[in-house]
């Protein structure tokens, strides 16, 4: 295997594994976000939403790097593109990397989840607003024709 490829493999064992410390930041990220919309807390949400924001563009650039691994090894960007791309790591050094990039895996989608959560949650927040406010086509409390 030429050198160039080798550092390649190498950058996409070190970034598996910053994502995966990642999405565990993202994670509880997502929880705290979770009990600040709970709160209506605007500050703590905005704070939150910063963080999040950073890992995400974190996460994204590993991720847009792993694509350009993938185009070098003349793989597809997919997951049988990376599971080739994770053959080509030597012994035992790939077994425990296959395991990393599935657990990998079940973090995003966790994190996806969580995501989705929020947004209900945020959804609800502002119906309730739209109609207290009268947004909604009948009468809010707090519109001129109450």
């Amino acid at each position: 295997m030429s050198e160039k490829r080798a550092r390649l493999l190498q950058l996409i064992e070190a970034d598996i594994r910053l994502d995966r410390a990642d999405y565990l930041y993202l994670r509880a990220a997502l929880l705290e976000l979770h009990d600040q919309l709970m709160a209506r807390d605007s500050e703590a949400i905005s704070r939150g939403n910063r963080r999040i924001e950073e890992l995400v563009a974190s996460v994204r650039e590993r991720a847009e790097r792993r694509t350009k691994v993938l185009q070098a090894f003349g793989l597809h960007i997919d997951r049988a593109g990376m599971q080739r791309l994770l053959e080509h790591f030597p012994g035992a050094g790939r077994e425990a990397l296959q395991r990393d990039w599935q657990q990998l895996g079940e973090q995003v989608e966790e994190c996806r989840l969580l995501n989705e959560r929020n947004g209900r949650l945020l959804a609800m927040h502002h119906e309730i607003l739209g109609q207290l406010l009268g947004e909604q086509g009948g009468h809010g409390v707090y519109s001129p024709a109450y």
